[in-house]
């Protein structure tokens, strides 16, 4: 079966900020964002925590992967992960 041809590729830092009044945690993440020709998920996002770890707030995973039909959707599909786990984009 033959790969779908990539169209696009961006790498980027994408900072969240723990959402709590007296705290001054937050994350960097190093992005790695793939836009393929086909497919039923065509656009990817690979994350890889990168910096200090958290103080008092609560840890996500290191690594994750998201995959999304659209660029509109993969940004719902990570705010809405790392909502989860009390952190917001500022």
């Amino acid at each position: 079966m033959k790969k779908p041809e990539v169209l696009y590729v961006e790498n980027d830092t994408i900072v969240a900020e723990y959402y709590h009044p007296k705290s001054d945690d937050y994350l960097r993440y190093k992005s790695t964002i793939t836009i393929k020709a086909s497919g039923k998920m065509p656009v990817e996002m690979e994350i890889k925590f990168v910096g200090t770890y958290p103080f008092a707030a609560p840890m996500p995973p290191e690594q994750h992967t998201f995959k999304a039909p659209s660029i509109v959707d993969l940004h719902v599909k990570y705010a809405k992960w790392f909502r989860r786990y009390g952190y917001i984009f500022k």
